[in-house]
């Protein structure tokens, strides 16, 4: 392996090339976070180049494990994502990219520079239909670049580059396995290049092939069981309250130790529901690693047309089929009813429903949760096909200018498959029995009589009625995309010459989504309702940037520039917004260059966030105790300020004071699209300097400062709690909330809207070296050479708010709820440093990566005091410390041919440290902190020379 693969790869983008700027020669590149051709790798935004190399000593196969170890990334949906979400929505199957913390979809995903569409209904890009094996770098640029690509650039920018003149035939296969023997993929890649003997052009084609297999979370002692901080200072092994033999909630009865819910034995019988020994422990039938196949196959090329211009393509076709498994359905039925004549009751149940659940003749009326093993574990199977084409040409224009122009079509189809459900409807219809028969009092649909009280009493017949036939969601996406741009240099100054660029874009997003209608109705059980998606948007847009010289080899200035861009978008539906950026950058001297950017970045709203349509799901009020509700009278509405808005929600002003909430209530939520959306607005702000000392020539340092914020964030809207929001002295949403006779609160509207802001800032810091080391560190009297990359991510602020009418939670240092809402991520480190160290010498390469990920701090106290009004919590993990992982790989060049490349990752087995109920899945981060344990890889590659 050569020296020369030490090149800083990073560096080369940074550094400035003094050599470039006064030699004519040398050839201009276009650097990711402009569209203007340059005569050197720098630019005023900061930008993080990943080399090949990196990406194999990771020994992922995904591209999303290899950018998750990134400080300036946040993890997202991966390999891990079987059930990351609240409400028992499962993960998306696929692999996301999450820059600084604010979501993939705010993430902008290119593929040699040009925008790679989603395959979803959201903005978020499945990596997985990014060709790894012909990744050649990534460029990372984080803060707004929405005048150069568009929406979608809030957080940032991540290239994917590819190899443009592979030749030969290559192949990979590698396998990677936890310690324990499970946890294994296997990757095949294969890919043959030629260039032409003309040397007009190159044509490569691709293939390959990954299997994922599926673990489940019982593999794992640290996740076999989810872990509950009670906020008593206790850690108990817990679940949940959706039981297999069947749960009271509300109202509570009293068995002698006071008010309590009710279970049920075996028999029938009922009992006192304790808690958290009764739970369900749902964890082991959950997969920790989803199991993934995935085929791929394209073709990419260019060929010059003439002496000036060349045409490109690419064309590609990937198929993802992750497979989720998620624990059986969980019954909520808050308005459960059945008649006490019931023969199927227990002589006890009936004693205790008619003592306690009364609701009108013959009649038992109660808030019951069940767990229905009978059905199986829930399955989730997809099938993602995705279809990418590229066309375009690019060349001299005139002397001066010169073109780039191109067309995408690219066709998204996802068909998802949800196994082993059952019918709310049925359920409730088969609990009221007829006492003379023996069977539903309502026959109609084949009705079964069932049996909810124990476990295991529910009959054969009975599973079959209430269980639903699979579900089909389907869903479509078509982007249509044109785009062309001019660059060039139309006029000299004092300084050099004006470099500028002028472009066009025209862009149409096509979305179906047809839902089932079992989840559109509201009548499935263990899948969250759903609704289809139908719309169009289309966009066009004009941008133009500049470079503008002001000063070159002066005493004070070997370089003074400006950067300046704008963009004019007009969206169908969004309406019209302006996006710009300004900044410069000042090399004072040859080993010092300092610059700064200002940006302004947008999102437009997406398919799903206009066009899904309204649905209704059934839910429930769960309150701590009444005087959650600021409406009743323990919470003393009239003193606290809230009477007012008690009134809008629709509480009778005559029962302010005496009205007091039930503390599970049955509620419909309306939720879903709207299309009155504005898109999201962003500023980012970056500042900093890139240093080469002479004194130390093999050496380079980067300091950047950011600070990014977005406004008019879309999500969901939590109405509840923005209406009683102490900062909210407009009673904004209050209107969304109304009541029942009873006062308590029945139906939510919290529709999809912009929402309060997303703040972070920080500052990046980059360390690198390169060096040739003495002839005796070498491998058998060779050369060798080693290389050293740090990045280091100093998170100083993160912070959200649900509103504008709302408080601001800051969530650096944090891990857990309140701070994983709005689709974030878990945990947000202060600091996090990844550092790579590698040796090369002849045929031997050895590679080292150590990450650190600072402690950080629960951050339940917060949400406890703002939702709660719980200032003073005692937690059993108000903390948890550092983690530091260890990952060691070595390779070696067997002749010109093959390579071997093997590694041990998470080389002290290092466990991930235990978060319980903070987070929601896992007992952990299961993105940021290894849940699988040391684990190993082997990639043999072979590249067979052209002819």
């Amino acid at each position: 392996m050569a020296v020369s693969l030490f090149a800083l790869t990073a560096t080369a983008q940074e550094q400035q090339s003094d050599q470039s700027r006064s030699s004519a020669a040398v050839e201009e590149i276009v650097v990711t976070g402009s569209r203007i051709k340059r005569r050197d790798f720098t630019t005023p935004s900061p930008l993080t180049t990943i080399s090949n190399e990196d990406i194999a000593f990771t020994g992922q196969p995904t591209l999303e494990e290899t950018l998750n170890q990134m400080p300036q990334v946040l993890p997202e949906f991966g390999r891990y994502s079987n059930n990351p979400t609240f409400g028992g929505n499962p993960g998306t199957g696929g692999a996301g990219v999450d820059l600084r913390g604010f979501g993939p979809s705010r993430t902008l995903v290119l593929l040699n520079g040009r925008r790679v569409a989603p395959s979803g209904t959201g903005n978020g890009v499945d990596l997985n239909n990014i060709p790894q094996f012909l990744v050649e770098r990534v460029e990372v640029i984080t803060g707004g670049t929405s005048t150069v690509y568009g929406s979608d650039a809030i957080a940032g920018v991540v290239n994917f580059i590819t190899r443009q003149d592979y030749a030969g035939f290559g192949v990979e296969a590698g396998v990677s396995v936890a310690e324990p023997g499970d946890a294994e993929t296997y990757d095949l890649n294969l890919a043959y290049g030629h260039n032409f003997v003309s040397g007009r052009g190159n044509v490569t084609v691709f293939a390959s092939m990954l299997e994922r297999k599926s673990l489940l979370a019982d593999d794992r002692a640290f996740t076999r069981v989810q872990y509950i901080d009670d906020w008593q200072g206790n850690l108990l092994e817990g679940g949940s309250t959706r039981t297999p033999e069947g749960h009271i909630i509300f109202p509570l009865t009293d068995f002698g130790s006071g008010p309590a819910g009710v279970t049920f034995n075996e028999d029938g019988t009922p009992r006192e529901f304790i808690w958290p020994d009764d739970s369900y422990n749902f964890q082991p039938v959950n997969y920790l690693q989803i199991p993934l196949t995935r085929v791929a196959a394209g073709v990419t090329g260019h060929f010059d047309l003439t002496q000036q211009i060349e045409a490109y393509y690419e064309a590609s076709f990937t198929r993802n089929e992750p497979v989720q498994n998620l624990a059986p359905v969980p019954a909520d039925l808050p308005t459960a009813e059945t008649n006490l004549d019931n023969p199927l009751l227990a002589p006890e149940t009936r004693q205790l429903l008619a003592d306690n659940y009364a609701c009108d003749a013959n009649r038992s009326c109660f808030n019951f949760r069940k767990r229905l093993l009978e059905l199986g574990p829930r399955r989730i199977e997809k099938e993602r096909d995705y279809t990418r084409i590229v066309a375009g040409f690019r060349g001299e224009l005139t002397d001066d200018w010169d073109i780039d122009g191109w067309v995408t079509y690219t066709a998204a189809e996802l068909t998802n498959t949800l196994q082993n459900d059952a019918s709310r409807s049925r359920l409730l219809q088969g609990l009221l029995v007829d006492p003379v028969t023996n069977g539903c009092i309502d026959p109609s649909g084949g009705c079964v009589p069932l049996d909810v009280f124990g476990a295991g009493n529910l009959s054969a017949e009975g599973v079959e009625f209430i269980r639903y036939a699979d579900f089909e969601n389907i869903t479509e996406r078509t982007q249509k995309l044109a785009s062309v741009f001019v660059t060039g240099s139309p006029v000299g100054t004092w300084a050099g010459p004006l470099d500028m660029a002028v472009g066009l874009e025209w862009r149409s997003d096509d979305t179906y989504r047809k839902a089932d209608d079992a989840l559109f109705t509201g009548d499935a059980l263990g899948y969250n309702s759903s609704s289809s998606v139908d719309g169009v948007e289309e966009v066009f847009e004009a941008y133009t940037e500049a470079v503008i010289p002001l000063a070159g080899d002066r005493a004070w200035a070997r370089y003074l520039g400006l950067e300046v861009g704008v963009r004019y978008s007009d969206y169908q539906r969004a309406g019209s917004m302006w996006t710009y950026k300004a900044g410069g950058e000042w090399q004072p001297s040859q080993g010092l260059r300092i610059r700064a950017m200002h940006q302004r970045s947008a999102r437009a709203p997406n398919s799903s966030e206009l066009f899904e349509e309204q649905f209704t799901q059934i839910g429930t009020m769960v309150l701590v105790d009444s005087s959650e509700d600021p409406c009743s009278a323990s919470a003393d509405p009239a003193g606290n300020g809230n009477a007012e808005k008690c009134i809008l929600t629709g509480l009778p002003a005559d029962q302010l004071g005496t009205f007091e909430a039930v503390v599970r209530y049955p509620v419909e939520y309306l939720l879903g699209g709207n299309p009155n959306l504005v898109p999201e607005e962003g500023e980012t702000w970056t500042a900093g300097a890139v240093i080469s000392p002479e004194a130390l020539p093999n050496w380079t340092f980067t300091i950047d400062y950011f600070a990014l914020d977005v406004t008019d964030t879309i999500g969901g809207i939590n109405s509840f709690a923005i209406c009683f929001d102490p900062l909210n002295a407009e009673d904004l949403f209050c209107e969304n909330l109304s009541r029942d006779a009873s006062g308590n609160v029945s139906n939510i509207a919290d529709l999809t809207g912009n929402r309060g802001l997303l703040e972070t800032s920080g500052i990046d810091t980059q360390i690198q070296y390169a060096a040739d080391l003495p002839d005796f560190l070498g491998l058998g009297g060779r050369g060798a050479g080693i290389s050293l990359n740090v990045y280091w991510t100093q998170m100083l602020t993160n912070k959200l708010q649900e509103n504008p009418a709302t408080q601001v939670i800051e969530c650096a240092g944090y891990f857990g709820w309140p701070c994983d809402t709005d689709a974030r991520a878990a945990v947000y480190p202060e600091n996090r440093v990844t550092t790579n160290v590698h040796y090369a010498s002849g045929p031997l390469g050895l590679h080292l990566t150590w990450r650190w990920i600072d402690g950080t701090d629960n951050a339940a106290p917060i949400g406890a005091e703002m939702f709660f009004g719980l200032p003073d919590i005692n937690l059993a993990i108000p903390t948890v410390d550092d983690k530091h992982y260890l990952d060691l790989g070595f390779s070696y060049e067997f002749g010109d041919w093959l390579t071997a490349r093997l590694g041990v990752n998470n080389l002290m087995d290092t466990d991930p440290p235990m978060m319980a109920s903070a987070v929601f899945d896992n007992n952990t981060d299961a993105g940021l902190f290894d849940v699988f344990g040391r684990s190993y890889y082997l990639t043999l590659s072979a590249q067979f020379a052209p002819d």
